[in-house]
């Protein structure tokens, strides 16, 4: 079963919930953020719109 396990995005406002919210900067720093989180979290990343990126645990 998969479950999302963090959000990156640029917009803070557009996402709330309960995974751990991370915000970045611009959109190179969301690339950066959300690949790092994929290798640190042994996860993946999914771009869901352009200001946007779920970290997904698929284990």
């Amino acid at each position: 079963m998969a479950k999302i396990v963090g959000i990156v995005t640029t917009v803070k406002d557009s996402v709330a919930g309960g995974a751990p919210i991370f915000i970045a900067k611009d959109r190179t720093d969301l690339q950066k953020v959300s690949h790092l989180l994929e290798k640190v979290l042994d996860c993946a990343a999914h771009e869901v719109h352009p200001d946007m990126f779920i970290i997904v645990d698929r284990h």
